[in-house]
């Protein structure tokens, strides 16, 4: 009873780590492509600006994401 306690606490763990993880990194970040997804020409990033920027909680400070909210929130600011 002990160990699937156990299992289930590690399980648990795991989980958590990973919802910290989304929460806490850029949502157009591509890790397997190494580009940023906000960019418009999928722009190639080296690993310690993702590392610095993208894989932190300030990614919302970064011109590339802010970029892209200000794309996609449909307002026309007439030009």
């Amino acid at each position: 009873m002990c160990v699937r306690k156990e299992e289930e606490v590690n399980n648990m763990d795991a989980t958590a780590k990973e919802v910290r993880e989304v929460v806490n990194s850029c949502p157009y970040c591509d890790d397997k492509a190494d580009e940023c997804k906000a960019s418009l020409s999928s722009l190639k990033i080296g690993a310690l600006v993702r590392l610095k920027q993208c894989k932190s909680e300030s990614y919302d400070n970064c011109v590339l994401f802010l970029t892209k909210c200000l794309r996609s929130s449909g307002y026309s600011y007439g030009f």
